[in-house]
């Protein structure tokens, strides 16, 4: 089948199955891990996050795209071309815990969508494209930091699989096995033949919505780092302890928490500063807290700036230990560096736009994703469809299914500049 210069219009009608497709499919993915509120929990290597990569793989089958697993358990769908080299598309399966329907999962399918219209379209391309179904990607069970993207970029280290456990204390080398994988062979996941990525994802945030525009051409993530803090001061009875003679743990989180605030807001916008885990011990109404555990998320697009804030939030950590007459602990949770994308990509992006007729806008990224591993690698760059309200991480996620097409045919319009002509 000869490839045209141009790629063809997608018809209406085109567009509209893809996008039905995708959405079924989106509702059959919702089942694993599925709780009473409509929320999805499907993390890593439990019997949810296996249920789902089944049901992808029996998809990309159905495509006719043969279905590989690497070592740490991503599924790959392959539309094989006359190179070796690889343009891959697509983004991760797991969810936070009670996190949306779409989160992830969405890319997948939006990938999944665009190779299949492609290859029935214009048969074998020059070169190879695979979709990708990665592992993990959100730290919810273990705090791996990108877990899969890590392993195809050859940055798991050794030893980590016994390391890392989930709050139950299994270690995520102990849960690979449990679903048939080896962790003695992670370094097998490392690719050498990626050329290009491109990682459909939602927003998670409010500015595609907000204006009406169908298509973010993402060109930047901001750096993230978190850290876990431990405060250790004395338990006791909350009649007996004066005030002047406690070591109360909580009291010198909130005002490590709130200084941590203080530090972001001064620092000013794009930094953001967060804590979403707290734990108290002995937790009793009537116990003076002995023990405070808790983290804190960070984010700016420079990392000068990164490297500011973690200096004055451990300053200060200290001022508050020392104060309160506290034990202090800290430990790093991720640190993954903020990325640009490449030029090339985000242009064919933004011509794949203007081709669909689409409203879209170059904008960054506040939240992680497998692009910024990726891209370390090959050239990478993301397309953003709206999420409704701007909500992501909750069980209202939800992405209107014309917005889906229209993800479906930018994507596809863009790999076809990157897999059938370049």
């Amino acid at each position: 089948m000869a490839t045209p210069a141009v790629m063809p219009s997608f018809s209406d009608s085109d567009r509209a199955e893809l996008a039905q497709e995708a959405d079924a499919l989106i509702q059959r993915l919702r089942r694993h891990g599925r709780g009473e509120d409509g929320s999805v929990t499907r993390l890593v290597y439990t019997a949810a996050w296996q249920g789902a990569m089944a049901e992808i793989e029996d998809w990309f089958r159905s495509a006719g795209l043969p279905v590989r697993s690497d070592a740490v358990g991503s599924r790959f769908g392959r539309l094989s071309g006359d190179s070796p080299e690889v343009v891959l598309s697509g983004s991760h399966i797991d969810s936070v815990v009670r996190g949306g329907a779409y989160d992830g999962v969405l890319g997948v399918v939006i990938a999944g969508c665009a190779v299949h219209w492609l290859d029935a379209t214009f048969g074998r391309p020059k070169r190879t494209i695979e979709v990708l179904a990665n592992c993990e990607e959100e730290s919810s069970r273990f705090s791996c930091n990108f877990w899969g993207g890590r392993a195809m970029t050859g940055r798991i280290l050794e030893g980590e699989s016994d390391r890392l456990t989930d709050p139950e204390g299994v270690s995520i080398g102990s849960a690979m096995r449990a679903c048939g994988l080896d962790p003695e062979r992670i370094p097998e996941a490392e690719r050498a033949d990626l050329v290009a990525f491109v990682e459909p994802h939602i927003e998670q945030g409010p500015v595609l919505a907000t204006a009406g525009d169908v298509i973010g051409v993402v060109d930047q993530v901001v750096g993230v780092r978190g850290l876990s803090i431990s405060l250790q001061g004395a338990a006791g009875h909350a009649g007996t302890i004066p005030m002047a003679r406690r070591r109360d743990a909580l009291t010198g989180a909130a005002e490590v928490v709130l200084g941590a605030e203080r530090i972001a807001k001064e620092q000013g916008a794009p930094a953001v500063a967060t804590v979403g885990h707290l734990t108290v011990e002995p937790g009793g109404f009537n116990q003076v807290p002995g023990s405070a555990d808790f983290t804190i998320d960070f984010r700016h697009p420079n990392e000068a700036a990164l490297d500011r804030f973690e200096d004055s939030l451990l300053r200060m950590l200290e001022k508050v230990a020392s104060g309160r007459e506290l034990e202090a602990r800290t430990r790093p949770l991720i640190g993954q560096p903020g990325i640009r994308f490449d030029d090339h990509v985000c242009a064919c992006l933004e011509t794949a736009c203007q081709e669909a007729g689409v409203a879209w806008r170059r904008m960054p990224s506040h939240a992680g994703h497998d692009a910024q591993l990726l891209g370390s690698i090959c050239p990478a760059a993301m397309l953003f469809v709206p999420s409704q309200g701007g909500h992501s991480h909750r069980p209202d996620e939800y992405t209107e299914v014309v917005h889906i097409g229209y993800g479906i045919e930018v994507l596809a319009r863009t790999l076809f500049r990157l897999a059938y002509q370049d």
